[in-house]
């Protein structure tokens, strides 16, 4: 027998060595591609601990912007810096969102991510631009009667910007607009009172006398037209009804349109200055004099043209669509009188005055200032300035902390440094009569009068220039047919507060009475109570009352600029601050500070679900 040499055994040996090495190198390869596979998914869950980090923080901050127009992105990151949580798949999976302000203005979120304890850790900044609410100021229109107007005599109602310079020295335009908001009320313009704007109304508008309207009437109800003359235009711009349209003398410039039925008279004429292709349609039935046609060649249905169509012809007789003027209606299921009407008073004023006067520091006591006395208000004191001797003395007066809901997002200029509180004057009634004096000096002052606020007899009111006046009353306003009221500078002053302001909850007859000769830049707000311009002073400014009946030469000269005025707690738009994303990227992660040394900033605990 031959012998065996053992070569097949070392040929196993080393196949088997080289399968092992083979399979070792494998083994290897797999576990490094399972370390990187982890290492990714840490990474990746840590990302989405980021990101998630990023959403929580802005719809939390979206959220609290939108409760709070008056927010800036400084008190977003002073107040609410810091926002942590978890995320579901374990207690290892964290996010820290911290707050700042980028060098642009632009809020930064920066956020961090981390799993396993801090084993992975992915940092992501998001930029969000703050817009802020488009604040629309209740002071839109020149006259505002919630349940009617009446305007006669030869007052002018037009509209000018006081940031642009006085009435005397700035161009006048027609967005001196008068409006009513409740139910039918009607508004009736008599005279000679021309109006340099639109005029709204939920009820009838009466255009009577020979007042023109330069702009737009707008009624829910129905518009008539008197024949009255001495002006060609009684209506520069179209005619809007929701009922009937009585037409009974002058021009319309524009066109017409109305629901319901429609009467012409002779001497009343449609000019269609725009060629629109409608010189009036109606839906109702038409009562026109025979001749009366379309002022241009019209395209009838079937393609072919047509001159001198009647006004009676079918081609006219089709309902307009017509946007209805807002209205607040008593009548309706969910009306509920305990909550004021928002559309006829945006400030809720009946409805926080208690709480108003409720601050009202001398609410027992009566001021008057009288014959031969001089009176100064800063808004830390008022004192005595000169009177004769045997004149009964007024008393002088400090100024008290309160809180206005008025100036949420108003800083009343006090000169306190110690507060941001406002500083009241408090009384039951206030008085100034005979030759009595008055002076508003040194910033924004405020009086909270329990009772009544007349002015009377040769009395003088200054504010003087850089100073306002802000008065809440709930009794009458009577400011006297020899009274003045003087504003060195007209408009607001450098706190965006205006010059002279009157907030009155008053609710009984002729609450408020403007009679005097003399010119007054105001606002006047008194939405339960009837206010009466009479004589032949000038209002520059903005009125709102329950009723407004302006007589004689009284005229309202619009302030556009009272449009921008951020009076709080009311009358803003329906629009919310926002926060605008622009854009985002990773960064190096670095910790942020824990929440322990962070004194003074607001944590926000979350811990939702992701898809960590």
């Amino acid at each position: 027998m031959k012998q065996q040499s053992g070569f097949t055994l070392i040929k196993v040996m080393l196949m088997s060595t080289m399968a092992s090495v083979v399979v070792i190198g494998a083994l290897k390869e797999t576990v490094i591609q399972e370390r990187l596979t982890g290492n990714f998914q840490k990474d990746m869950n840590a990302r989405l601990l980021a990101e998630k980090g990023i959403f929580t923080a802005a719809n939390n901050l979206q959220k609290i912007v939108s409760d709070n127009s008056s927010f800036s992105v400084d008190d977003l990151v002073n107040q609410h810096g810091l926002h942590v949580g978890n995320g579901e798949i374990g207690d290892d999976t964290v996010y820290k969102a911290r707050l700042s302000k980028s060098a642009e203005g632009l809020l930064e979120i920066t956020s961090l991510g981390q799993r396993y304890y801090g084993d992975a850790n992915q940092q992501l900044v998001a930029r969000f631009e703050l817009k802020p609410a488009d604040i629309k100021s209740p002071f839109q229109h020149a006259v505002t009667g919630c349940k009617g107007v009446n305007l006669s005599g030869s007052g002018v109602v037009d509209s000018y910007d006081s940031s642009k310079g006085p009435y005397s020295e700035t161009n006048r335009d027609s967005s001196g607009h008068v409006n009513t908001v409740i139910g039918d009320s009607s508004v009736t313009i008599t005279g000679n009172s021309p109006i340099k704007g639109d005029v709204k109304a939920s009820g009838v508008i009466y255009l009577k006398g020979s007042s023109p309207i330069i702009g737009d009437v707008h009624s829910n109800t129905g518009v008539e037209i008197s024949g009255g003359g001495g002006t060609s235009y009684r209506v520069e711009g179209n005619v809007y009804s929701g009922g009937f349209f009585t037409h009974r003398g002058g021009e319309v410039k524009g066109y017409v349109r109305a629901v319901g039925n429609v009467e012409m008279k002779w001497g009343s004429k449609i000019i269609n200055a725009n060629n629109d292709p409608y010189d009036i349609m109606y839906g109702g039935t038409g009562n026109f004099p025979a001749s009366y046609h379309a002022q241009e060649s019209v395209q009838l249905d079937d393609g072919t043209t047509r001159q001198n169509v009647s006004y009676s012809d079918a081609y006219f007789r089709k309902t307009p669509e017509i946007e209805p003027v807002k209205v607040y209606d008593p009548s309706s299921p969910d009306y509920d009188p305990a909550k004021p009407n928002k559309e006829c008073d945006p400030f809720e004023l009946p409805l926080n005055m208690p709480d108003v006067m409720e601050q009202n520091p001398e609410r027992d006591q009566d001021f008057a200032v009288g014959a031969t006395q001089t009176y100064m208000f800063t808004p830390k004191i008022g004192r005595l300035m000169t009177s004769q001797v045997g004149i009964k003395k007024a008393v002088a007066l400090d100024s008290k902390k309160a809180e206005i809901y008025l100036f949420d997002n108003l800083s009343q200029s006090h000169g306190i440094s110690d507060t941001t509180e406002e500083r009241v004057f408090g009384m039951k009634n206030f008085k100034v009569y005979s030759d009595g004096k008055m002076t508003i000096t040194g910033g924004d002052v405020i009086f909270l009068v329990d009772g009544d606020f007349v002015l009377d007899g040769n009395a003088k009111l200054t504010i003087k220039s850089g100073s306002s006046l802000t008065v809440f009353t709930t009794g009458k306003v009577i400011l006297g047919a020899s009274g003045q009221v003087i504003t060195e500078k007209e408009g607001m002053t450098s706190s965006g507060i205006p010059s002279l302001n009157f907030f009155s909850s008053y609710s009984g007859r002729d609450g408020f009475q403007v009679k005097g000769a003399s010119d007054m830049y105001a606002t006047i707000y008194a939405p339960l109570t009837q206010v009466k311009l009479s004589g032949s002073g000038q209002l520059y400014g903005t009125v709102r009352g329950s009723i407004i009946d302006s007589s004689g030469g009284s005229g309202v000269h619009f302030d556009s600029a009272l449009k921008d005025v951020n009076f709080g707690s009311g009358g803003g738009s329906d629009e919310k601050s926002q926060l605008i994303f622009k854009g985002w990227f990773f960064e190096p992660a670095k910790p942020l500070p824990d929440l322990e040394t962070d004194e003074g900033e607001t944590s926000n605990s979350d811990s939702g679900s992701t898809d960590d």
